[in-house]
């Protein structure tokens, strides 16, 4: 995978969130190596991308489901 950062000449939509990159917006396009005809755009701070990673494998439990000994 190749990335470049580029002002799009017209619109585009995010492949992350799935709005709008208008005309003259800075963004991230991506291509693959070896399928040259996949590109992918996203913004470079997409709203729609999760600020921080979450914890992978583990679930929580939500305090309503916690029993409490009385």
């Amino acid at each position: 995978m190749s990335e470049r950062i580029l002002v799009a000449r017209h619109r585009h939509i995010c492949d992350l969130c799935h709005h709008r990159i208008e005309a003259g917006e800075r963004c991230r396009l991506i291509r693959d190596d070896f399928w040259p005809e996949q590109v992918w755009f996203e913004h470079l701070r997409c709203p729609g991308e999760a600020a921080v990673a979450g914890p992978s494998g583990k679930t929580s439990i939500p305090p309503s489901s916690i029993t409490t000994a009385h």
